[in-house]
């Protein structure tokens, strides 16, 4: 399965968490993560994992399906 994030921007707190588990996949805007590059299925489910606001939404790329990190 392949997955896509997205961010809910109302949702996102900044914290940041994201950044730090998958630094090359995403990044902080002022108070906001935004994804900067692509990462594998295991870095966007460590990422929303992460995230103790549940702003990543990951997706099956396929089926648009939501998925559970």
């Amino acid at each position: 399965m392949t997955l896509i994030a997205q961010i809910d921007d109302a949702a996102c707190l900044g914290h940041g968490d994201c950044v730090h588990v998958a630094p090359t996949v995403f990044i902080l805007e002022g108070d906001v993560a935004e994804q900067q590059a692509p990462g594998t299925d295991d870095q966007l489910r460590q990422a929303a994992r992460a995230c103790p606001a549940g702003a990543i939404i990951l997706l099956d790329a396929q089926s648009g399906d939501e998925v559970n990190p």
